[in-house]
């Protein structure tokens, strides 16, 4: 199926887990320098990534916001260095959602952690290309990659991960075991993956990738009593 093409991962070995040791932490890239502004899209209850990111790059609540329309307020026990706003993710900025565009006007080297349920989409939808390159690298999971599911058509979602290769290196992939899998010309694809981005600007040429997922002390089971998603062939591993 052609959105396997644009799931290609690439070799950056200089890696570090940020967040618990569970649903909700997550695997970025290092060695490609800092922030000037992070992004939390989709809190829910737990926030310990944004708790552990927003320490490692000493940044503070003027270069830090969260966003969630879901829930009454942010919880401050993970940090107080970030600023929430009340808002889901969408297409255009109305009084009940931001695209985050008015952030790109602002800044150019943005960090972004995006968990939101399937709106990942449509929001995809709404950016071009020049859009995307203000984040410099990106944390994201994708629902329903293998069908028509969380309301958006399967071509969509090609459509959308082919926009983000052309701006951006997948560098890490790992399958959330709550969901399930599929079959594709035998390739296990989990049906909901979280990629790690890097922006094609901070790595030059880089190998594809000879890893297998997960990776022993980076990638932990979101859901413990069940099996992690092994990922050992293209285009995880290539």
């Amino acid at each position: 199926m052609e959105h396997l093409f644009y799931l290609t991962v690439y070799k950056h070995d200089a890696k570090i887990r940020l967040g618990d040791n569970c649903d909700g932490g997550y695997v970025i890239g290092e060695n490609i320098g800092g922030y000037d502004c992070y992004i939390s899209a989709g809190v829910g209850d737990q926030e310990s990534f944004s708790r552990d990111f927003i320490k490692k790059f000493d940044l503070d609540k003027s270069k830090c916001y969260a966003f969630d329309g879901t829930i009454d307020d942010y919880p401050y026990r993970f940090t107080n260095e970030i600023t929430f706003l009340k808002k889901n993710i969408g297409q255009e900025q109305t009084e009940m959602t931001t695209n985050l565009k008015e952030y790109n006007e602002n800044f150019r080297n943005i960090f972004l952690k995006m968990d939101i349920e399937g709106g990942e989409y449509p929001w995809l939808e709404s950016l071009n290309e020049t859009d995307l390159l203000h984040y410099k690298q990106i944390v994201m999971e994708f629902h329903g990659i293998n069908d028509n599911s969380w309301n958006s058509s399967y071509q969509t979602k090609v459509n959308c991960l082919k926009k983000l290769a052309n701006t951006h290196f997948i560098v890490h992939a790992h399958g959330n075991n709550w969901a399930g899998i599929q079959y594709i010309n035998n390739i296990v694809v989990p049906d909901v993956i979280e990629l790690t981005f890097i922006r094609k600007d901070m790595l030059i040429n880089p190998d594809f990738n000879s890893t297998s997922f997960p990776i022993e002390n980076l990638d932990y089971k979101n859901n413990g009593s069940r099996p992690d998603i092994c990922l050992n062939q293209a285009p995880f591993k290539c």
